[in-house]
Formats: C-alpha cells, structure tokens, sequence
C-alpha cells in the first residue's frame, strides 16, 4: 500500500479514529485493538477503523491520493505522533508485509505495524433498526447531562457505569445514577422506534466531546440491534456495545416532597462552593454544610478540625422552611455544573430526604442527589468562632496557666 497524505485533512479522521483505539498495553493478541485498520481501495476511497472492544468507530479519510491500494493495521498512537509533529504537509506513507514507512522530502520514518488477521471484525450497521435522528449539538449535550450521575465502570452493579438512551412518545432521554444521585435530561425528537439503550457511560461522554468539536452542526442517525447501538454522522459511523444489565425504575426513586425552596444564581453559587471547598476537601466525607433561611440568606460553611473552618453568606431566594443540610462538594458540584443555565432551582425534601436541581423554569434537566447525615462535630462551633478573635497573649496566657 502507499498513499500520498496531506496531513492536516487526513489527521481530523485520524485523530476521530484514534479515540476510540484501546490505549497501548503488554505484548499480547490484543495489541491489534491499539492501532487502526486503513484500507485504500483503487478507486481513491480510504477507510479507518478503530475499537477498545465496546465501543468501534468507522470513518473515510480526506486529503489522500491512493498511488497503491492495500490494508494494514498501523500503532494508532505512534503514528498519530509522527503526523502531528510532521514539519511538512505533504507525506508518502507506504506499507510492506511487516514495515511503515512514512516520508517527506529526505525525511524518513520506519515504523513496525501490526498484523492485519488479529485485527476484530467492526459491526455493520447493515440490519439495524433506526430510533431516531437527532442534532449533533442536541445529543451531545443529552450525553454530558444525562450521563453526570454515572460512576466509574468498574463499579458494581452494572448499570452504575452506564447511561440509558430511552426513547418514547416522541421523547429523548439519558438517564445515569451512581444510587446516590440521578440524572435525567431530555429533548423532544420524532421516534422512530421506542427502545431502551443501556451504554458505557465513559464512552459516550467521550463521543459526545468528538461531536461537540466537529459535528454539532450535523444530523446523526441513531440505530439498534439486540447487542449494539450506531451513530451515523455523514462519513462516520461510531458504535457502542449494549451493555447486558437492568437501569433502576427511576420513576419509583423520585418523590414530590419539598421542604424548602432556592433560586439562586448558578455561577454564584459555584463560586461560593470553590471557595469553600478549600477547606472541605480534607474533611472524610469531602462535606460542606448549608443553611437556608427564608428571610433571604444562605449560608455555606465546613469545618475541618485539622485544617480549619470556612463559612460564606450570599443572598438568595430562599422559599418554605430553614433548613440545615450537608452534601458531598463533588457532587453537588457536577449538579450545578450540569444545569449549564443562568439561574438554578432546588427543591428539598428534607435534610436526610433527596434534593432536586432544576433549570430555573424548564424541566428538561433534573439532577437528584442525596444528602449526606450531619453529626454535630461537622458543624462550625461557638468555640471555633471565640478562638477565631481571641488576642494571641490571652492564650499564651491561657496556656501558660
């Protein structure tokens, strides 16, 4: 095989292709997954194929002149370098029975590729039922919302490290849930067909970041079989292995009660957190408290016996009853983050019961999470305040006594 590549048109497939390319592990038969399988065909097509085993991608190349067709398996991340750090534009890559060559100029690299039989068979979308079809800039921000409650995959149960694409009447949903939290965004798109969807969380935050940078803009074809589920985008077909568990009947978690009521400004309130987190983060359970009083206030605070105390009182729309909660900074956090709007609203059931975040009158996103319990070492003392503003020879004097 030898191809002519103009290398800043053909690195933006390879580099789409190389995402989805298992990482470089041990010498074993598995290496063939770590490098991505070209095919050039006489008739000027090239295709790259790429797969970690659960999640494949498969696109056509720009920017090359087949001068001799052929296929080989090439290290992904090797010769994803030598492109990337290419001082010229114009590249030969040629492909013998065991070597690489790729050259510009009297410039030449030579480069050991893999062999093509131990390569996996990419699944073909061929057979599959479509679901729908939706806008790049839609279904990747239902992903990144959707999929915020996940937890890493090696977790157990299953479903923890995944997010569910549901779709009925005419609705699109991702839901994810690490059984502390749940997150559930939707948009409304004509169904094709209603199906339930359950895919490696990680996998799909990764796709939605790849559409997010080159396809926002375009359509994209969702297709299903019984094992594997397809994105179709132009010259790309990118696909995710359904993973074989049952998502929790979330409708049953959810509950109507509210307590206390906040609208607050979501860029504030992250701030203020940031800030606090200075201190909360060497607390065991990573914990900051807050208080809200219907007068108006909110107050966030945390107490590191070790470390030290912090507290902070911002103004805010605070309706119903005063309320002492504590959550967990990260997860509160990817909450707020998550809503992606000017004004968030909170619901709260109680200082034990689940709390519920909101876009400020929408409901296409809602992110539920669990408090965690207060003890009364958690909370900032009249001691810690006292000490605060004691003059230093009073407690010298204190302990020389």
């Amino acid at each position: 095989m030898k191809l002519e590549l103009q290398r800043q048109n053909f690195l933006k497939a390879w580099q789409i292709a190389e995402r989805f390319s298992a990482p470089t592990t041990a010498k074993t038969p598995k290496d063939s997954i770590s490098g991505i399988f070209i095919t050039a065909t006489e008739d000027n097509n090239v295709t790259l194929e790429a797969t970690d085993l659960k999640t494949s991608c498969s696109c056509k190349a720009e920017g090359v002149n087949v001068l001799e067709p052929g296929f080989a398996v090439i290290p992904a991340s090797i010769f994803g370098g030598m492109l990337k750090k290419s001082a010229s534009d114009d590249l030969i890559l040629e492909i013998n029975s065991s070597r690489g060559f790729l050259s510009s100029g009297r410039n030449k690299t030579r480069f050991t590729i893999i062999s093509p039989e131990e390569f996996p068979k990419i699944p073909q979308s061929s057979s599959a039922e479509e679901i729908c079809t939706m806008l790049g800039a839609d279904i990747s921000s239902l992903i990144n919302e959707g999929a915020t409650a996940a937890s890493q995959p090696m977790d157990f149960p299953k479903y923890m490290g995944t997010c569910l694409l549901k779709t009925e009447e005419n609705t699109v949903r991702c839901l994810s849930t690490d059984g502390k939290r749940l997150s559930i965004s939707k948009f409304p798109y004509e169904i094709k067909k209603a199906d339930e969807l359950l895919l490696p969380a990680n996998a799909m935050k990764d796709f939605a970041k790849m559409i997010a940078a080159n396809y926002s803009d375009k359509n994209i074809k969702i297709l299903a079989d019984g094992s594997t589920v397809w994105f179709n985008i132009e010259d790309v077909e990118f696909s995710a292995r359904r993973i074989d568990a049952n998502f929790p009947k979330y409708e049953r978690i959810l509950n109507n009660e509210v307590r206390t009521k906040l609208t607050i400004s979501t860029g504030e309130l992250l701030s203020v957190i940031e800030r606090i987190d200075v201190i909360a983060k060497n607390t065991p359970m990573h914990l900051m408290i807050m208080e809200l009083n219907p007068e108006g206030k909110l107050t966030i605070s945390t107490r590191a016996p070790e470390m030290g105390t912090a507290s902070e009182i911002i103004d805010a729309k605070v309706e119903g009853e005063f309320l002492r909660i504590g959550f967990n900074v990260p997860y509160l956090q990817d909450g707020l983050k998550a809503v992606g709007a000017v004004n968030a609203y909170i619901e709260f059931s109680s200082d034990e019961g689940q709390t519920r975040i909101y876009r400020d009158g929408h409901d296409d996103f809602l992110y539920m999470v669990m408090p965690t319990r207060l003890t009364s070492q958690d909370l900032i003392s009249d001691d810690d305040e006292s000490n605060d503003y004691q003059p230093q020879n009073e407690q010298e004097r204190e302990s020389e006594n």
